[in-house]
Formats: C-alpha cells, structure tokens, sequence
C-alpha cells in the first residue's frame, strides 16, 4: 500500500495513529466543537509527525504531560493545513485541545426551523471524502484505520448518536455526555456523529432505526426489511463483522442519499416515501458493510474499488430480495447515468477512468457514477469470465484476505492475477482501469421493466405519450428512466401533461421529479418554476441540486433566476453542497 496519498499530508512511513479518546462538547450557539483528544500511536516518535486540518484552532498539544510545539502551515485550497508536531520526544502518545470553525466543512449546525419537528437544533458530520480533518487533526487518508473511545455532550434533550457502539450516558449539570466506543478500526473518513431529536425504533435483532420523533413510524416501517437484508447479504458475502446495522434518518439538507457510516448508516429522508420504492439504497449502503468499510480504497485514486464493488455487491442483494428484474432496472437506469456522466466529462477525460489521478483536485468536484457503475460492469466482467460460484468462491476469499484494510489498484490487480487467472486473462484489465471512456463491450444487461419503458420513449413524438394509466402504473425509477430516454427536449405542452397525470408539483419521488425538472426547464416549460424553488428549497442531494442550477443557468430563459434563487436557499444546505453549487454557478459566469 503507498506510504503517501495525494490528499493527505499524511506520511505513513513517520508512523500510524492507532486509537483516538475524544471528549467532544457541541457549542450549539458558537457553531463549534470543542475538542480533546488522546492519540495513541504505532511507535515511538523520532522525527515530524504530520497529520491534516482545515480550518481548526489548535490550543495546546502535549506529550508526556508537557506541551510540545506544533507548527500549522498555509491553507491549501484542497487539503487544508498541515500539522506539524516536530518533535513528540519518543512519546507514542500525544493530546490536542482545540476548536472546530464555524465554517467546518464536515459540519451543518440546523436551526429548529429546519428540522422536522422544529423545537430542537441539529447538528451531523459528512466526512468523506477529505472533511474529517476540519474536525479533529487525523490521517485523513483511507489509507489509515484507527479505533476510538468517544464522549459527546450536549444540552439537555438532544440525543447524541455516533457511528459507533453506544455506552450510555450520564447527566452534567444542564448537559448530557453521551458514551460511545469503536473497537473495529475505520479511516477517518467514516466517523460520524449526529445530535437532536431523535427516537429509536428496534427493526430486529441487530437492525434499528433512529428519527426524529414526527418521522419514526414512517421510518420504521420503511425500513422494515432491513434485518432479512441483512441476512441476504451474509448469504453472500460471509458474516456481518459490525454488530449492529442501524440507520438515522438524516434532516433534508443531508448532501447526498446515504453514508455508510459503519453501524450507523446515515440516510436521506427522501427515501421513506411509504412504498418502498426507494429502500435499494439500504442495499447499497448495507453491502459497504464488506465493500468500503471492511476491504477499503487505499487512496481516493482508488474509489471504484469501493463504489464499483458495492454497486456490485448491493445488484446482488437486489436480486435477492426483490428480483432479478428489478436489480436489472436499477442497473439499467444507472448505466445511463453513467453514460451522461461519460459525455459530461467527454469520453478522453482521465476522470473517466477507473484508477484516477486526481491530485490537487478536490475529489468533491468531480463526483459522479463513474466509480459506482463502470466498477460494477468491471467486476461483472470478472464474475461472466469466470461464471458466477467460482466467482462467489473469490470474493469471500477477497472479502476475508483484505479485512479491515485498504489496498490500492495495483494490489487488487496483482491478488486478482494470482487468485482467478482465467479472469485476469480474460477482460482486459488495462482498458477497464487505466483507460477513459467506456470499452465498446459492455456485459448484457437485462430487465422487463426497462425494455417496456425503452419502447415507449423510442415511440416518441411519434406515438406520443404513454397513456394515463401506463404513466401512473409504472415503477418510479422506470418513471425516471423515461424521462432520461426522452429527447433533451419536448413541446410544452407534453411538459404540462407530464406535471399534471404524474403530480410534479406535489409528489414525494425526488429522483424522477430530478429528471422532470430538467427536461421542463430545457424544454421552456415556464410553469414549472415553483416547483424548482420547492426543490431546491426542500431537497438537499448535491448531484442533483448542481445539476438542476446548472441546468437553469445554461437555458436562456432561466438563466436569470438561478444566482438569485441559489441565494435565497443557500442557507438551507450543507457546507459542502453550498460550495459546490456556488462554484458551478460562478463557473458557468451566473
């Protein structure tokens, strides 16, 4: 595994931070934590430790009961700053004290308004990829796997909750510190905290779900196939190595659909819609379970080996408890996406490839399916090369070998050769990981429901629109994929009718209202501007609130409202969408 990653600070060869007790204190009215936290290291330290921050005040920091020096570099627009602790003495021991910003990108502080129930503030972290080093000084590096002992105060009648094994807690005066502990080793990218009002409901043995109390039954009630899910995915991949799998439902700003945050998988509340429609993001977020949090990406370089394996390994647990057909329609509708991105990116670009080379990019700007699905149709290249119980028989093997570590493509490739030659012979393994664009064979993908869905949009204009009761009886994501097969724009007319026998303007399925969104917007569908502003007001995804700006930006008739509209909601979303957003409208001279 390489010693240096390009988004870390971090050198691996100086020594490897072990295990971290954090006393952490949620300062609600300053919008901060305040922080102190014992590292224990691998060795003794001869020499500079380096560790990475962004943005933190760093009070004091000690070894062996004496302060020692530290030196904080310049800000890098990426990586943040550099801590230095030249001299630890030969301690394998250290403490900091210190203070988040205000501004800390892993962190959104809401306001009661912007909660659900709206009586209580909330707080939550999102740190991947590079976003735990604005809370506490770390390897910031998928590379480094720590555990953690944690205590978390806040006011009284918040609960606090933590990715990781709860141990009580205990009054202080007008707070309460919440006890917590982490035994099985993370990289940092996977701490993760939450703080409001929240309730828990027991969804089976080992499954759970914490909410805000308003949202609870609804929660668990969705999510009420967790537990078989699980069991779905032991069958397939070995023994579940995390105790617990419980979800929180997150507040509508959370920036992306879901966090596999180990034990405690954060999720957007846009998925408890009451038909299960959307609940393969469980699948998704639970197979990260073995694909991410146990076997993880060396660097960020490497994501595909843990988006592309997942997307994998949640197609199979599909396939398991909802069918083979619909497993193949999410994987259809997530190839086209694939290809949008493709084309976004253009074919030659090198963040089309799988191993990237992203130094001195920030990995939040170019997120896209490119890990998820061209990964998935890689490994489901070696799964076809070899058929699939041979292929079973590997990825337990690779799964139990690579447990609780990170490894790079290249070690992938060289275990790979050595454990199922045939399929290393087989696909090419150059053109799949060190090439842009797609290769010109792609495995076969099939599902009912898309080939219904593809005819429809192939018999437009022609043929017009599908019936009424063709639209309202199809699955949401065939709705959405619909949408995406349709040309880049049609009649107003067709927009309106679309609004009105699908219910645009009230409906709760974000992800084909997403796509209406943007084929109304390029198609001068001028109605439809209320419900942009409900959008982006009330959904907090960045990929598709980016798109969607981007979109309004790029049309002439829109292009006027989106600054003014972004800056009427910015305060609604998380540091890192607003960001991102900001950044894309800046671009694009809006």
């Amino acid at each position: 595994m390489p010693t240096r990653d390009p988004h870390s600070y971090s050198d691996l060869a100086q020594g490897r931070i072990l295990h971290i007790e954090l006393r952490i204190a949620a300062d609600f009215a300053a919008r901060a934590l305040r922080i102190h936290a014992d590292y224990h290291l691998d060795r003794p330290m001869i020499g500079p430790l380096d560790l990475d921050s962004r943005g933190l005040e760093i009070l004091q920091v000690q070894a062996g009961g004496r302060p020692v020096r530290f030196e904080q570099g310049e800000t890098d627009p990426v990586l943040g700053e550099r801590l230095r602790l030249p001299d630890l003495r030969g301690h394998d021991r250290f403490s900091v004290d210190l203070m988040t910003s205000a501004h800390a990108s892993a962190l959104q502080w809401l306001e009661p308004r912007h909660t659900l129930a709206g009586r209580h503030p909330f707080l939550y972290s999102q740190c991947e990829p590079l976003h735990a080093r604005s809370i506490f000084p770390c390897q910031d590096t998928p590379g480094v796997r720590f555990t953690y002992d944690a205590h978390l105060t806040v006011p009284r009648g918040l609960t606090a909750v933590m990715a990781a094994e709860p141990r009580g807690h205990r009054r202080l005066g007008p707070d309460v510190s919440f006890s917590f502990r982490m035994p099985q080793p993370i990289p940092s990218y996977l701490f993760a905290l939450a703080v409001g009002e929240l309730k828990f409901r027991p969804l089976g043995p080992r499954t759970g779900v914490y909410a805000e109390p308003p949202l609870l039954e609804a929660a668990a009630w969705e999510f009420a196939e967790n537990e078989a899910k699980l069991a779905a995915a032991e069958s397939l991949f070995g023994p579940y190595r995390w105790d617990r799998y419980d979800l929180l439902v997150m507040p509508p700003s959370f920036p992306i659909n879901g966090m596999e945050n180990p034990r405690l998988t954060f999720v957007t509340p846009l998925v408890v819609l009451g038909d299960r429609s959307r609940t393969v993001l469980v699948s998704h977020e639970l197979a990260h379970a073995w694909t991410g949090n146990l076997v993880t990406n060396a660097t960020w370089d490497d994501l595909w080996l843990n988006e592309g394996w997942t997307t994998y390994a949640d197609t199979r647990i599909t396939e398991l408890v909802e069918g083979p057909e619909i497993a193949g329609l999410f994987d259809l509708l997530l190839l086209d996406v694939l290809r949008e991105d493709v084309r976004a990116f253009g074919a030659d670009s090198p963040h089309t490839c799988l191993k990237t080379a992203l130094a001195g990019i920030d990995p939040d700007e170019v997120f896209s399916r490119v890990p998820y699905m061209k990964g998935m149709l890689f490994v489901l290249s070696l799964e076809r090369a070899v058929g699939r119980v041979p292929f079973d028989a590997f990825v337990r093997r690779y799964i139990d070998d690579f447990a609780f570590q990170s490894l790079s493509t290249e070690e992938f490739v060289a275990y790979l050769r050595r454990e199922l030659p045939i399929a290393a012979a087989q696909v090419d393994l150059e053109r799949w990981l060190y090439q842009p664009g797609l290769p010109a064979r792609l495995p076969d993908l099939h599902s009912c429901l898309y080939d219904e869905v593809s005819r429809a949009a192939l018999s437009y204009p022609e043929h017009g629109l599908p019936a009424s009761a063709i639209l309202s009886g199809w699955h949401p994501s065939q709705t959405m994929l619909y949408l995406r097969l349709l040309p880049p724009s049609i009649p107003v007319s067709d927009c309106e009718r679309l609004d009105v026998e699908l219910a645009f303007a009230t409906t709760r399925h974000t992800h084909p209202l997403f796509e209406f969104l943007r084929l109304a917007i390029r198609s001068g569908y001028a109605q439809v501007m209320p419900t942009v502003e409900r959008f982006v007001e009330t959904v907090g995804n960045e990929y598709q609130l980016r798109r969607v700006f981007r979109c309004l930006a790029e049309t002439d008739w829109s292009r006027a409202a989106a600054r003014p509209l972004f800056e009427r909601v910015r305060h609604r979303h998380h540091p890192i969408t607003e960001t991102l957003v900001d950044r894309t409208l800046t671009e694009l001279g809006v």
